[in-house]
């Protein structure tokens, strides 16, 4: 073997360790936990981070679990855990602000974390970390101090004037604006036409095309159709005529309407029709019936009969 092939054997096998380790190093999971301070002040914090370096991207880690109280000492605030990738490393983190109320030396327990990657799990520690809490120094060789008195400040309302002035200046802005923004809009806006009121018969009439327009028909919502259609009617006589419409069944109805006389007299010949109308509602709302398709548009034909047979008329004056 001569000099060239010995060196191309010599880098292909450093080349191969090279990779292998690489590769060892990165597939090698692992847990920490660590702090900023090992000392505080009773009621002061302490900075823990939780790091899991899984073997691969893919890996699952199923994070510790942990309670806020763990022997003497309280979480305080649990962050998120972040995910920190790099070209060939992937670590998860989280800090936690942990803080204790009796002095004392305790220890921050260890965390358990479990790693799955390609269908077997690893379980992984971090160590246990003593903290210590210590009570505020006093210096026990000087004298106790007396309790002082309550002292009164005296207040004079010109050490405010500048404050009292900025208000009153931006007050009187405020009421400037306001004013003025009244004034112009009385000015400024336009007289708006008043919109006469809608008339018993022009609402109902309206209300019966949304109602066709809507197609619950076609949906096969009969009981939907045929309640708004009942209402729709029911409230039409109660605005046109006084009847308590919407209080009485179909049977009270029908046999007020049967006793109608005078101005009413038109409804009463409108009975068959109103009839019609409500015995097919009653039995879509109640009885769960499906109407065949003509009913809808009978029941619908019929109730235009009746609002435009009985609207008012210009003899009747504004009334309804």
């Amino acid at each position: 073997m001569n000099g060239n092939n010995k060196t191309i054997l010599l880098f292909l096998a450093c080349l191969t360790l090279f990779i292998g380790c690489a590769t060892g190093a990165y597939a090698q999971a692992g847990a920490r936990a660590y702090t900023d301070s090992r000392k505080i002040v009773i009621g002061d914090q302490v900075r823990l981070w939780l790091e899991v370096r899984p073997a691969g991207p893919g890996d699952q880690v199923q994070w510790a679990a942990m309670s806020d109280s763990m022997n003497g000492l309280e979480i305080v605030e649990k962050g998120k855990i972040d995910t920190l990738r790099s070209a060939d490393t992937l670590l998860l983190r989280q800090r936690l602000l942990i803080t204790g109320f009796d002095s004392g030396r305790y220890y921050i327990p260890s965390f358990t974390f479990n790693v799955v990657a390609n269908g077997q799990q690893q379980v992984l520690h971090t160590d246990s970390i003593p903290v210590e809490i210590t009570t505020v120094a006093v210096d026990t060789t000087k004298a106790f101090k007396p309790i002082k008195e309550i002292v009164d400040v005296k207040w004079s309302i010109w050490d405010y004037w500048k404050i009292i002035l900025a208000a009153i200046l931006l007050l009187g802005i405020l009421l400037f604006v306001i004013i003025y923004f009244i004034r112009y809009r009385k000015t400024r806006m336009p007289a708006q036409a008043k919109i006469p009121p809608e008339k018993a018969h022009e609402k109902a009439l309206r209300l019966l095309q949304e109602l066709k327009d809507r197609k619950l028909e076609e949906q096969g919502r009969s009981k939907e159709y045929f309640s708004e259609l009942s209402d729709i009617v029911r409230s039409y006589l109660e605005e046109r005529f006084g009847i308590t419409a919407m209080e009485q069944t179909t049977d009270e109805l029908l046999a007020l309407l049967k006793k109608q006389s005078d101005a009413r007299n038109e409804l009463r010949k409108l009975r068959p029709e109103l009839k019609t109308i409500l015995r097919t509602a009653d039995l879509a709302k109640f009885a769960k019936a499906n109407p065949l398709p003509h009913e809808y548009s009978a029941c619908m034909a019929a109730a235009i009969e009746v609002v435009q047979r009985t609207q008012v008329r210009p003899e009747e004056g504004a009334a309804s």
